[in-house]
């Protein structure tokens, strides 16, 4: 790598560390004097609010990270702008685009960060962080793992759906079991009670009905052993997921039982479309970054913060008016979640047509 990029990268990723730890300590501190009456009056302990803080900063640094990347760009290609750095290496025949190389190569990988800190970190986090709130300061019921109403998607592909759900015998009331082909349902059982043995299930007082194109055979049983319902107890008492919490495994599921059910699934479409939109955010503001900071302005502190707020707060304005727009019909989920990063991309565009190149 050569020195003028060990030098960019070094000064980005120092700006990258200060305005993420800054960013984490100012949003928890501000968060913290918003609930220090409900933390005091429910005696919250140093554990639970410290777990509390811990989980959210997951979320924290998925809000912030485009804000962070966008200003680190502006604050170091700006110092090298005020000092004539860009200007020197202009004019020994350094374009633009192989000065920054470096930083839209990180830009790039840090979307990927972000989708697989969305799809793996992030929901944990914020279950977690939930419980802690609900039922360890607040005292309130266990509503995280429910024990009534559970949906959920087997190993082997089956659907199912529990009336009721007994963690501590493992038994189930009211169990419904679909089987597809792609989106055809080949087979239906319903049970009114279900026991696991500890190796397989045991359905009872139940009905099975297969479909073989436009036949229908019913089979009524009264005891059922199911050795091929490969679905563990424990995942009938896992957590549940807010909609707007589920990553993109999740509410693709929660999709499928919603069409089966006969529901509108177009805001978990939306959702799906957002969170494989939203990650490209950073390696856009990246490169917005550096054309604003490479302009014949000199970027100075004050500016540059004016700039992440107008660019951050506008992208983040832009791409939720258009996900709520989704929500509702009035647009498609695809041009509802990725018209933001087209506008901002298209701006982008113009804007380096007009820069120093």
């Amino acid at each position: 790598m050569l020195i003028i990029h060990q030098h960019l990268l070094k000064n980005f990723l120092r700006n990258l560390l200060h305005t993420m730890l800054g960013a984490l300590i100012l949003f928890t501190m501000m968060d913290v004097l918003d609930h220090m009456n409900s933390l005091m009056d429910n005696e919250a302990t140093f554990s639970m609010i410290a777990r509390y803080y811990a989980f959210k900063a997951a979320w924290i640094v998925d809000t912030v990270l485009p804000i962070a990347m966008l200003m680190s760009t502006l604050f170091t290609l700006g110092g090298m702008a005020r000092y004539l750095e860009l200007t020197a290496l202009f004019s020994s025949g350094w374009s633009l685009m192989k000065v920054t190389r470096p930083l839209i190569v990180l830009a790039i990988f840090t979307c990927l960060f972000s989708l697989v800190w969305r799809e793996y970190i992030l929901p944990a986090a914020n279950i977690n962080r939930n419980r802690v709130w609900e039922v360890e300061i607040h005292k309130n019921p266990d509503r995280i793992r429910p024990t009534q109403h559970i949906s959920l998607t087997g190993p082997e592909g089956r659907l199912y759906h529990a009336r009721k759900y007994d963690p501590n015998t493992g038994i189930i009331t009211g169990l419904k079991i679909l089987t597809r082909e792609g989106s055809q349902i080949t087979e239906r059982i319903d049970a009114k009670r279900a026991e696991w043995d500890g190796a397989h299930w045991t359905l009872m007082e139940g009905t099975r009905r297969v479909f073989q194109g436009d036949e229908e055979i019913i089979t009524n049983f009264e005891n059922l052993t199911a050795g091929d319902l490969k679905v563990n107890p424990k995942s009938f008492y896992r957590d549940r997921v807010r909609r707007e919490d589920m990553n993109i495994r999740q509410l693709r599921e929660h999709v499928v039982l919603t069409r089966l059910s006969g529901g509108d699934p177009t805001t978990a479409l939306v959702d799906i479309q957002f969170n494989m939109a939203f990650p490209l955010v950073n390696l856009i503001v990246v490169l917005m970054g550096i054309v604003l900071a490479s302009g014949p302005r000199k970027t100075t502190v004050a500016s540059g913060f004016g700039l992440t707020l107008l660019v951050s707060f506008g992208f983040y304005l832009f791409m939720n008016f258009g996900r709520a727009l989704g929500h509702n019909g009035t647009l498609s989920p695809v041009v509802s979640a990725w018209t933001g990063n087209v506008v901002f991309l298209s701006i982008f565009f113009i804007m380096f047509l007009r820069a120093r190149r």
